[in-house]
């Protein structure tokens, strides 16, 4: 069995954490001075409250946590690792994994650990992370586990639009999306991650809702002509104006014939930078 871990910017489903060869590092989310662990020491609704009038900072996973996840793999005699993070253009966690894997191997001459930028965020790197989970499953090598996670990097895409950009903007995250978009003509950017592994605007349109419908019509054209492997919808918050989207977005997908699509909410690392109302769909295809 090979392991596989991931930070938890990946926002792998609870059923995937739950599997006995998967661990996931906490990112984490500081207000005023104190940290607080990724879906552990605080709820996103914490969190928007907060929000409401300060902007929360994030900080790198500690080396305590990133150490547990793979001690205890290894403890466990797993011994191959695939570590899968969010893209090193949005976060410094990669390189610090890949720092502690140097030591870790040295330490443990019998392990293999082999390091994937996603290039991605949220479940789009969480969906590179699965198809490492699935051939692990099906008793493949540690070499063809790592050359499907590496391949899938290049077939994992995520779309997503927010209310405002403040908090991208605040978080330095902005990357490509021009954050001067005014709010006075109500546009709100449908925004990637591009080969670059930073944030690039594919389109703005007037008002949340023209923006969500957007959305999943950029996903159905990355998937339009390929088998999807995975299909994945995710919001920020539980809002009654999020879910309402968030319906709108399933059935869209399920009219088009897709089916067992992944929901759930990215983590509070991830709310941090994009505020509420976020809404976001992603897809592997073969």
């Amino acid at each position: 069995m090979i392991g596989i871990i991931v930070d938890s910017g990946c926002d792998l489903p609870e059923a995937i954490k739950e599997k006995t060869n998967v661990r996931v590092i906490p990112l984490k989310v500081v207000l005023e001075g104190k940290e607080y662990r990724d879906n552990i020491d605080i709820t996103t609704e914490q969190l928007l409250e907060f929000m409401e009038n300060k902007f929360p900072k994030t900080s790198l996973p500690g080396y305590n946590d990133i150490g547990q996840a793979f001690e205890s793999l290894y403890k466990e005699g797993v011994k191959e690792i695939v570590f899968v993070g969010i893209s090193s253009g949005l976060s410094g966690t990669l390189g610090l994994v890949k720092r502690f894997s140097e030591d870790f191997i040295k330490n443990n001459p019998d392990s293999k650990v082999h390091i994937v930028d996603s290039k991605n965020i949220s479940i789009a790197s969480g969906l590179v992370a699965m198809r490492g989970v699935e051939l692990s499953e099906q008793g493949a090598t540690f070499d063809e586990v790592v050359l499907a996670v590496e391949e899938a990097v290049k077939k994992s895409k995520v779309f997503f639009c927010i209310p405002v950009l403040k908090y991208l903007k605040a978080g330095g995250r902005i990357g490509k999306v021009s954050a001067t978009i005014g709010d006075i003509l109500d546009l709100k950017p449908v925004i990637t991650v591009g080969e670059d592994g930073i944030y690039h605007s594919v389109s703005k349109d007037r008002g949340m809702r023209r923006a969500v419908n957007t959305t999943v019509r950029k996903l159905l054209e990355y998937i339009s002509g390929k088998k999807a492997r995975f299909v994945a919808a995710y919001t920020s918050d539980r809002s009654e104006k999020s879910l309402e989207y968030f319906r709108t977005i399933v059935e869209t997908l399920e009219s088009q014939g897709i089916k067992n699509i992944i929901t759930g909410q990215i983590s509070q690392s991830l709310v941090a930078h994009t505020g509420p109302g976020l809404i976001g769909v992603a897809a592997l295809v073969e």
